[in-house]
């Protein structure tokens, strides 16, 4: 074998060793209904911003998946997917699951996603009401999106929460036909709709209060953290420099997502 075939082929046995070293894409799972000006089912939203800043940055890579919320949950709990976009803490999740701490094992918002709030939506001319620390509604009953941790909080505080929508959309709808007097969902998408979506002005209205403040995470199946952790703290410590940095804010001003 002549010098040069000989270095060839070093070059390919390299650069074959180099692309086995590097670790495989991040399955990421996210759900599959508009979360405005986060997330669509397409794979648009500042979420994706985001974490392909974070790709850039680390030179990783992301493969996406949009499901049901609940499915999420439920394959990052058997480990069938690496993590999930946008779900926030509990002390359930935390068996099966992680996502960026403090020192003291509470979450640390620094390297959360982003920050959004539940909200409290009433039917006009029901019977349900929020100043925000009582909440009445008749038989105790909320109308909340499916899988999501405001339903453990309803419930903690006597509630009956149905789990019976996906979107907030669906959510509106229910309280505008009048099944159903209070709703409690998350953010700007529910907002938006309650205000200028025309099959719901004058049937629902957004109380003042917030219901609850979140944090929303990338949070990681506990076989992913352990295979690597320093892998993980590196995204995750991206994240949070990409939140802050100039450009991103000025995406998240534009979409009026800013705090």
């Amino acid at each position: 074998m002549s010098y040069k075939s000989l270095c060839v082929v070093l070059a390919l046995l390299t650069g074959m060793e180099a692309h086995a070293a590097k670790e495989p894409p991040l399955r990421l799972c996210f759900e599959d209904v508009d979360q405005r000006p986060w997330s669509t089912p397409g794979g648009k939203g500042l979420n994706f911003e985001l974490l392909r800043r974070v790709e850039n940055h680390l030179n990783e890579q992301f493969i996406y998946s949009p499901k049901p919320w609940k499915r999420c949950l439920s394959e990052l709990k058997l480990g069938q997917v690496d993590g999930v976009i946008g779900a926030a803490d509990s002390v359930d999740r935390r068996s099966w699951s992680r996502i960026p701490q403090l020192p003291d094992g509470r979450e640390d918002p620094a390297r959360a996603m982003f920050e959004d709030e539940a909200l409290v939506f009433l039917r006009v001319g029901g019977n349900a009401s929020w100043d925000g620390k009582e909440l009445l509604a008749p038989g105790k009953v909320v109308i909340v999106q499916s899988g999501y941790l405001v339903s453990q909080q309803l419930r903690d505080k006597g509630f009956l929460p149905r789990e019976l929508v996906k979107s907030a959309a669906d959510a509106l709808r229910m309280l505008a036909l009048g099944s159903y007097d209070v709703a409690v969902l998350q953010g700007l998408e529910a907002s938006n709709l309650a205000r200028s979506d025309p099959r719901f002005k004058g049937h629902v209205r957004q109380a003042e209060q917030p219901f609850s403040t979140v944090h929303l995470h990338l949070m990681i199946s506990r076989p992913t953290y352990e295979r690597d952790p320093q892998r993980i703290e590196a995204i995750w410590q991206s994240i949070g420099a990409v939140r802050t940095s100039k450009d991103y804010r000025q995406l998240e001003v534009a979409a009026g997502a800013a705090r």
